[in-house]
């Protein structure tokens, strides 16, 4: 197999080869490097990190082992347009490859002013710059190696500021003690735009709407001799008279149904009076009211750039529009008021879906898998989405048939949910200031499972579990089969708000599940509720079975803070919060339904996800992840249903193990026969690290370990051989490690994980032979393990 993908990568490479395409006496220009040369006391990293960024960013890409891959696909293409223009030339679906980059002294030379412009913003005023090119005659290549020399930075010595104009005065003269400009700094030209920029977002934060950076000038004073900056900081002189003044709204126009380029009809619509807002609209898609809700920006007031932003989550939460614009315009005549125009174009209020697929799963079960879904955008005028979706999968058994339990299984569902932009409560409009989006989410769903069970391969249970009815249908038929369903309804009703982009809150104080098991012999039910766990089975999950009824209150809360949503930065965080009360109420089935008491069980639940994301390098990103739950009993013992149980494995978790293959503690995998619960816990741990590295705009390789497992806690009154235990957490622990290729498809992420396990918990009970017959396949595996997936795994 690795001499089939060295064989491959040679043909490929030896395919993409381009130096016969080239035209004579040019060369391709590889890239460049840069030696900085200073005195031993000052440190240049930062400098030559821009400096690097600097030469860099006009390249031809070159794919290790490939080549110039797109370079060849321009001269193909250039060789077909050649050919047949009439078939090529217009062709937007062709793929026509990047045009090479040639050598070019002219632009070397360019590259060297361009250095020393870079040191002198950084404050290297004392600088020299020189190039010397590196030819690679048989790769038609070029390399350019650029050396820069500096002197000791200058550094600043006074900032002074000056401002001609007394309101905006009043403004900056408050933000003196933030100031990002510190006598003793290094001279530092970005620093210095931070700086004005930072006036600037103050002085709209004010009303100054036509605030500019560029309205602030610098002056700076070397002549002492000294390394040192004196720098006076004040308002240009022709500054327009409307950028020193705050704006004030006078009028809030309103176009829910228009486009922006469509002005001819705009004097002819009608005129409805909301709040603060005028609205001009044909057919309506929302009741003015409801648009009146969305708006933050009000007449009346200063400009603020908060109500801005905030006007346009607020409409774009609602779901309905392909488009929004806030266009604000001058009123003639005057230089401190504006008119608001916010223009809107609908979406298609109801829209159709469907999907089909393949489903297959590592136990080797397999079959098609049927969506449908009806959205409407609008439902009552009020920006309502709902959605109604349906999902049906059924799946067969693909090995031997003689010794399956489970040969097929069906999973039907329906569900409906009502998302309204709004919060239904009392004076919801004293709310309204103090969040950015809101909204009331209400759903309902049903969903059914359904088995056939193999009756005959059941034998030893029947009789273990004194089923007469069922031995008597076996000794009928050795090939009799029952169906047993199990039916899942699902309520809830809560809110969802955000105060700041960074956060969201979701509370449901309201959520109710209902689970039934509906079977035509009490026999079958029985025996599928006890199917692998009895006591003596090695999985410890007597507490919980697939096939109880019950009804389970369970009120949450989730927290989300992720701070990728308010820009770009280096460091990055990302942490969701979930805590729910669960009451679990399990009735006795069958012949038990008269005799017995429910029984109850009141357990809290912890989850939390914490990722943080580290920009190294333009290019290269490390990103690490802890994830971990807990359903912690208050009663005597959890008795949690099998959908609240943590599960691990797969492309988004442990990728060097197949989901639900892990744990409880140390476990063994067994037979996956849909009924047992082996590969479930109520207690959760994993983390990852990955390192990312971006090759080209196409192509990022990665390098991952990922540890953890799942255990059982307090789920027995006594100990169980799958209970966490602290001696034992090292142990337990499944590790693996790997290297993935992603690929940037622009609309989605493309990816491939090749994972290694290298611990495995299980490992010794493998070794004891304690339930050898039920191994799926080899025991332990720990061979490369191909993830195929969408999108990060974290």
């Amino acid at each position: 197999m690795g001499r089939l993908v060295l064989l491959l990568i040679v043909i490929t490479a030896t395919g993409c080869n381009v130096t016969r395409f080239l035209p004579p006496g040019e060369y391709l220009y590889r890239g460049a490097s840069v030696e900085v040369v200073a005195p031993d006391t000052v440190d240049v990293t930062q400098l030559e990190t821009e400096l690097v960024a600097t030469l860099n960013q006009n390249t031809n890409q070159k794919i290790p082992l490939i080549g110039y891959r797109n370079i060849w696909r321009y001269y193909k293409f250039e060789e077909k347009k050649r050919k047949k223009p009439e078939k090529y030339a217009d062709d937007p679906d062709e793929i026509k490859g990047e045009e090479p980059i040639f050598y070019d002294e002219n632009v070397a030379e360019e590259l060297t002013n361009l250095l020393q412009n870079r040191a002198a913003n950084n404050g290297y005023f004392e600088h020299d710059a020189s190039f010397t090119v590196d030819t690679i005659a048989d790769k038609r290549e070029v390399v350019v190696d650029y050396r820069v020399t500096v002197g000791a930075p200058y550094t600043l010595d006074t900032v002074q500021r000056y401002w001609s104009d007394t309101s905006v005065a009043r403004v900056l003269d408050g933000m003196e003690e933030g100031s990002l400009l510190t006598p003793g700094d290094r001279y530092d030209l970005d620093v210095i735009k931070a700086e004005r920029q930072r006036w600037q977002e103050a002085l709209k934060k004010e009303g100054y709407f036509y605030a500019n950076a560029n309205d602030f000038l610098f002056l700076a004073d070397t002549v002492q001799g000294d390394r040192q900056v004196k720098m006076l900081a004040k308002l240009k002189s022709d500054v327009p008279a409307e950028h020193l003044k705050p704006q004030r709204i006078v009028d809030v126009n309103v176009y829910p149904n228009i486009g922006l380029s469509d002005s001819t009809r705009r004097d002819r619509l009608p005129v409805y009076q909301e709040g603060g807002l005028t609205i001009r609209c044909a057919d309506c898609p929302l009741r003015p009211k409801i648009l009146d809700e969305g708006f933050a920006v009000e007449e009346g007031l200063l400009y603020d750039p908060e109500r801005h932003r905030k006007t346009l989550r607020r409409l774009a939460s609602y779901n309905t529009f392909r488009y929004i614009s806030l266009d604000y315009e001058e009123v003639p005549g005057s230089d401190s008021t504006l008119i608001l125009n916010a223009y809107m174009e609908p979406l298609p209020r109801r829209r159709i879906e469907g999907e089909f697929g393949l489903t297959y799963n590592s136990a080797r079960y397999i079959g098609p898998n049927v969506r449908l879904a009806y959205t409407n955008r609008n439902l009552l005028r009020g920006a309502e989405l709902l959605k109604i979706e349906g999902d049906f999968s059924y799946v067969v058994f693909l090995g031997n048939t003689e010794d399956i339990r489970v040969p097929r299984s069906g999973i039907y569902g329906l569900s409906a949910t009502l998302n309204v932009p709004r919060l239904w409560l009392p004076k919801r409009r004293k709310l309204l200031p103090r969040v950015m989006t809101s909204g009331t989410i209400i759903s309902l769903g049903a969903k059914m499972e359904r088995l056939q069970l193999m009756l005959g391969r059941f034998s030893q249970e029947i009789a273990d579990f004194n089923l007469f009815d069922l031995q008597q249908l076996v000794e009928a038929d050795p090939e009799a089969s029952e169906s047993v369903s199990l039916l899942q309804i699902r309520a809830q009703y809560g809110y969802t708000w955000q105060r700041r982009i960074k956060k969201t809150h979701v509370l449901y104080p309201l959520s109710v599940r209902l689970q039934d098991p509906v079977v035509s012999n009490e026999g079958v039910l029985r025996l599928a509720n006890n199917l692998g766990l009895n006591s003596t089975d090695n999985s410890g999950a007597t507490s919980a079975s697939r096939f109880d009824r019950m009804i389970v209150f369970s009120p949450n809360y989730t927290f989300t803070y992720d701070t990728r949503l308010d820009g770009e930065d280096r460091h990055n965080f990302f942490w969701r919060q979930y805590l729910s009360m669960n009451l679990n109420n399990i009735f006795p089935l069958g012949e038990d339904l008269l005799r017995g008491d429910p029984i109850q069980s009141l357990y809290p639940q912890v989850e939390s996800d914490l990722r943080y994301y580290h920009y190294l390098t333009p290019n290269s990103q490390l990103a690490m992840r802890l994830h971990g739950g807990v359903a912690y009993p208050i009663s005597d013992r959890a008795i949690v249903p099998y959908f609240d149980l943590y599960t691990i494995g797969g492309p988004n978790s442990l990728r060097g193990f197949a989901p639900r293959q892990l744990g409880p503690g140390r476990t063994a995998p067994k037979n996956n026969n849909l009924l047992t619960l082996g590969g479930y816990g109520n207690l959760l741990l994993e983390t990852s690290l990955e390192y990312r590295h971006r090759v080209t705009p196409l192509i990022e390789l990665a390098a991952f370990v990922d540890a953890g497992n799942i255990w059982t806690y307090k789920t027995e009154a006594e100990p169980l051989d799958t209970d966490f235990r602290q001696e034992a957490f090292l142990k337990e622990l499944a590790m693996n490690y790997g290297i993935g290729f992603r690929f940037d498809l622009t609309f989605l992420i493309f990816r491939l994980d090749l994972a290694k396990p290298f611990q495995v918990p299980y490992e010794d009970t493998v070794a004891e032979f304690q339930i050898p017959q039920e191994f799926v396949g080899d025991p332990v595996d720990r061979s490369l393990r191909l993830v195929v997936a969408f999108g990060y795994p974290f």
